[in-house]
């Protein structure tokens, strides 16, 4: 049961905040800054009204996971340092003789209340505290992704299916300890994958049909989905493709040469360097098709949206049409392969960091060779750039679409015609002064993911899965956001003013170094 109204306390050490928590501590700052209240109103719904014991209040349990994010501790860190932190205490609205709650607390409300839909309106809540304040004045957002390693390491199809197969004799020995009668004889332990795949389909066959308790059910239909994703068990006489499990992380590419094993942070901040949009995949995903729902999340929150800042990934022919349809002018240099490519595989997808093509797996190509391709139409005959992007064929052998994208043979390539025709408009817009000039602002978001990487912990997920990424990197922006409108407030009311010194530094850069000797001696 949740409490509609606090309740009105006394304190013994009266005015020893004052004391030991100073002005200009960065707690106090965002506590006199951000209204956290709304906490309690978006949870509302999802306590009983009427029936059971009266809750923590949600503002002070969402306060505890935001300086777990802001200083990047743990669920048990956190609350042993806001049993003697006077500055935690102060910002959790606590007395300084009050008890701290257990961390598993923390556990239960990030996993029975934190859901994505509330985190999606935590992020639109700083974004409209900043407009009511005033402090938004820009109508254009810049786009860019930082990945985050995961947890884990990543599994090989082996290790997985032993992972699974093992689970599913421990259930069965909890609640069916008569099924352990027919279980085959275990591989080695470090068999081969095709032992491994032998040894789970004779268990599966052993078990097909004597399988009654619910728990075991569910441990038998993900041995069967894995085999299924694996490719080796037929399902109504078809063999069934390999598919992505949009929940775990993947492997993605920083370069040719750098993988990580992770998800991706799809990113959109405004001029003031308040993230007005947050997408989150898993690592294989690239960047391009990103755009649009960062746009319209962006736009939702409250962000006016006439422009977009990009790198090469972000000019795509969708983009480019969605942009020009909208009446938003995209500031992104053209990629040839990006924009005017025409994959014959919609699955392959361009990696503009190694610069090669991805193969739906995650695989990237081992090389390339251009080629002139001659085409006619009824203007005439036209030659036109094509890429050949040639892969692994040890992989592909091995690969769960084995059948699908590879069908046999000495070689596995995709082609990639690019037409120099298309996007004349882009290309012109590309030459202009104003683009020349506006695209290096670009650098405020790369600021922006160091900031997030290496002062909140976002380099690497603390949680399992893509719904736990989801619920870091969103509060992880919530408390970018909060020190951001602390930060704009201070310029406003002519603070240090940083911001603007910077600001003006780099437009006498652009204007001369003669100005910027005058600037630096004044």
């Amino acid at each position: 049961m949740l409490r509609t109204e606090k309740q009105l306390t006394f304190s013994n050490y009266p005015g020893l905040y004052d004391v030991v928590v100073p002005a200009d501590h960065s707690l106090r700052k965002i506590k006199e800054e951000i209204d956290f209240s709304f906490v309690n109103a978006l949870l509302e719904d999802s306590y009983c009204k009427n029936f059971g014991r009266p809750a923590k209040e949600p503002e002070m349990l969402f306060k505890f996971l935001f300086l777990k994010h802001m200083y990047a501790l743990s669920d048990e860190k956190v609350t042993d340092q806001a049993s003697y932190n006077m500055a935690f205490k102060y910002f959790l609205d606590l007395h300084p003789e009050d008890p701290i709650i257990h961390s598993s607390l923390l556990t239960k409300f990030r996993k029975n209340r934190m859901t994505e839909a509330l985190l999606e309106k935590m992020l639109a809540e700083t974004v409209r505290q900043a407009m009511e304040k005033g402090l938004i004045e820009s109508k254009a957002i810049i786009l860019d992704s930082t990945h985050s390693h995961s947890k884990g390491k990543a599994e090989t199809p082996t290790e997985k299916l032993k992972k699974m197969s093992k689970a599913l004799r421990r259930t069965i020995y909890q609640h069916q300890k008569e099924l352990a009668e027919v279980f085959p004889e275990k591989p080695k332990a470090d068999c081969s994958l095709e032992e491994e795949i032998a040894y789970c389909k004779s268990l599966l066959f052993s078990l097909d049909e004597k399988v009654e308790h619910e728990r075991v059910k569910k441990r038998f239909e993900k041995v069967k989905r894995q085999l299924e994703k694996v490719g080796v068990l037929e399902t109504n006489g078809e063999q069934v493709e390999g598919t992505e499990d949009t929940t775990e992380a993947t492997v993605g590419h920083k370069s040719q040469d750098e993988a990580f094993f992770g998800f991706k942070n799809h990113i959109a901040i405004n001029d003031e360097r308040l993230i007005t949009g947050l997408t989150v995949t898993t690592g294989r995903h690239g960047d391009t098709d990103q755009l649009e729902a960062l746009a319209k999340q962006s736009m939702s929150n409250g962000q006016p949206v006439e422009e977009i800042l990009g790198d090469t990934a972000y000019p795509s022919l969708d983009n480019l049409i969605y942009c020009e349809t909208n009446g938003i002018k995209l500031i992104a240099n053209l990629h040839p392969i990006i924009s005017d490519g025409m994959p014959k595989d919609p699955e392959f997808s361009f990696n503009k960091d190694s610069g090669m093509l991805q193969c739906p797996e995650g695989h990237l190509a081992l090389s390339c060779q251009p080629s002139i391709v001659k085409r006619k139409t009824k203007k005439g005959e036209h030659e036109s750039l094509c890429y050949k992007y040639y892969f692994s064929i040890k992989k592909c052998k091995k690969c769960p679409r084995n059948g699908t994208c590879y069908n046999g043979g000495n070689y596995k390539y995709c082609s990639i015609t690019v037409r120099s025709e298309t996007h004349k408009k882009q290309s012109e817009f590309e030459k202009s002064e104003y683009f020349q000039t506006r695209r290096c602002d670009r650098y405020k978001i790369e600021a922006k993911n160091a900031e997030l990487k290496q002062s909140h912990g976002l380099a690497r997920c603390s949680y399992t899965g893509l719904v736990g990424m989801k619920l870091q990197s969103y509060f992880v922006a919530f408390v970018a956001n909060a020190k951001r409108i602390v930060k704009l407030q201070e310029i406003k009311k002519g603070g240090d003013g940083k911001d603007s010194c910077l600001l003006t530094i780099r437009d006498a850069v652009k204007a001369g170094l003669e100005t910027v000797f005058i600037l630096q001696t004044a």
